[in-house]
């Protein structure tokens, strides 16, 4: 039989007329559908059309459907394999004639292009979108989580990414092992979130501690250290709120240290706040209109044998709509976006204006040491230690009189280059301090290998030392500790006469605090040294 050119371009096709009789088709087209001329293509029951999702399309919208020119659509027989198609529709009086292309490597990519959208090809967890519709959809509260590996990255330092990501694995299906009806989503590398719904009975500390279990991977035992934040829903919440809330316990967590919170509303305020502190700092840093909201007093400095004046600590000062901000609040975030080096660098200038104006009072500055609270951001900066030494030489500042204030805790991550800084820092004639002593190292082993020249005990040790056997035990202990090491103490926080006298007896050297003044704006410090006569009066002589 002598094929058609239609068959002869190898084009796939199928005319038929309004009642649906087929008055042509191709063979691969009749392999197709099971169908031959003659056959009716509307009134057959075993030939199924489907959009994409699946969802039933009835064949005469498919067939004589008149708004578009090609449609594409699954073509099912006796409910067997779906072949996905391109229909292209040509029409001349009452016969259509139907185009068929076969699209099935497009479809398939196409549809597992929508999957990586909806979820992670790793782990098969929802992404958020996906996850929120999801929870939407069953129409009922629950408890959202938020779940966190707080050692992910050490572990992929230590060990390998590959083994960080067992860890998260182990420790997803514990999470849907214990709770089958939960729903999952893809956070990040190192967290994932989950809805429990109500019908779920749901005990989180013990879910906690079960996450929490070691584990075995090759022999070696692990410890997941997970974190865990999570809101529990009322009827009215919105759940994208509900997993931000989720997060945002996570978040606190992280920040005070803890392992399991519940979110409450105070903290979504003090997040707001954060954020408001942040937005206002950057703006106050980096515009020199704002600058003028910073500024340096100065805490007095006393020899306890003398009670003498002998210098004073910076402390910075920073105001927020006219009310002043904690440096507790401000200081670690102008540490985490690497401004703090610009504060150092303003306390200098003040150092210098204090000084100036203690010469213009016929006082000799080098007489005073002043002390600047240094942070380890600072010095794992390579270039700190030539800022800081051009900054001195700019400002006509001895290095001598200088103490630079770091708190033990922050010294213990890179350790030697750390300390080797220090050494060099020595060496040009600065003094370096330990500050908050007593709250930080988890080995005297650091102390004895780390190079400084003063210990300065935390004011937690000193408040109650005087009513607080326990305390007089420990201060007791450090005093004895810096006599063993020949460093001489320091004492902040002292408050009254108590205090003052404990401190000197026990043989501590110089002491600051609100028994002698509190911190002093720059004028204000120096009318206190011109009060003070017997402290300059004492150098000179």
């Amino acid at each position: 039989m002598q094929k058609s050119l239609l068959e002869l371009l190898d084009i796939i096709y199928v005319a038929y007329e309004q009642d649906g009789t087929i008055t042509g088709i191709s063979d691969k087209a009749s392999n197709l559908i099971a169908l031959k001329v003659g056959d009716n293509i509307i009134n057959c029951p075993t030939l199924k059309f489907f959009d994409e999702d699946f969802n039933d399309l009835k064949s005469q919208d498919v067939l004589f459907e008149t708004c578009f020119d090609q449609l594409e659509l699954g073509v099912s027989v006796d409910n067997s394999n779906v072949h996905w198609v391109r229909f292209s529709y040509t029409k001349k009086n009452s016969l259509t004639f139907v185009k068929v292309d076969l699209i099935e490597e497009l479809v398939a990519i196409r549809r597992l292009n929508k999957q990586l959208a909806i979820r992670d090809p790793h782990t098969g967890l929802l992404y958020r979108e996906a996850f929120v519709a999801k929870v939407q959809e069953l129409d009922t509260a629950g408890v959202m989580c938020c779940i966190r590996i707080c050692n992910y990255q050490r572990i992929s330092e230590v060990w390998n990414i590959g083994v960080a990501n067992l860890v998260f694995m182990e420790v997803l299906s514990r999470f849907q092992g214990e709770y089958e009806q939960g729903i999952f989503s893809k956070h990040s590398s190192d967290c994932f979130c989950v809805f429990v719904p109500n019908s779920s009975s749901l005990n989180i500390e013990a879910l906690y501690n079960h996450l929490n279990e070691p584990f075995e991977f090759n022999d070696s035992s692990f410890y997941s250290n997970v974190a865990l934040g999570y809101y529990k829903e009322t009827s009215k919440d919105d759940h994208e709120l509900s997993l931000n809330k989720a997060e945002m316990a996570t978040f606190d967590v992280l920040s005070e240290k803890l392992r399991l919170v519940e979110f409450q509303e105070g903290l979504a305020r003090q997040i707001e706040r954060q954020n408001k502190i942040e937005t206002a700092l950057r703006d106050a840093l980096h515009n020199e209109k704002s600058k003028n909201a910073f500024n340096v007093v100065l805490q007095p400095l006393h020899d306890t044998k003398t009670e003498c004046l002998i210098g004073a600590e910076c402390l910075m000062r920073w105001t927020l709509d006219g009310q002043p901000v904690s440096p507790v609040e401000f200081i670690p975030i102008v540490e985490s976006t690497g401004d703090i080096n610009k504060l150092t660098m303003f306390t200098l200038s003040q150092i210098k204006e204090a000084k100036d104006k203690l010469r213009r009072e016929g006082i000799d500055p080098k007489n005073y040491m002043f002390a600047i609270n240094i942070s380890v951001v600072e010095i794992l900066d390579v270039n700190f230690e030539s800022k800081l030494l051009t900054a001195l030489s700019d400002y006509n500042i001895d290095p001598r009189c200088i103490k630079l204030e770091l708190t033990e805790s922050a010294l213990i991550d890179n350790f030697s280059y750390v300390n080797e800084v220090l050494i060099s820092l020595q060496s040009k004639g600065l003094l370096i301090s330990i500050d908050d002593f007593g709250t930080g190292f988890s080995s005297l082993s650091y102390l004895c290998k780390l190079h400084f020249d003063e210990i300065k005990i935390d004011r937690s040790f000193v408040t109650n030392v005087v009513k607080d056997g326990k305390l007089q035990s420990v201060f007791n202990s450090i005093v004895s500790l810096a006599k063993n090491l020949d460093k001489p103490l320091v004492a902040e926080g002292v408050e009254d006469m108590e205090q003052m006298i404990y401190a000197k007896a026990k043989g501590v050297q110089y002491v600051q605090g609100y028994y002698y003044s509190k911190p002093l704006p720059i004028d204000a410090f120096i009318e206190y040294v011109l009060e003070d006569k017997s402290s300059y009066l004492h150098f000179e002589s």
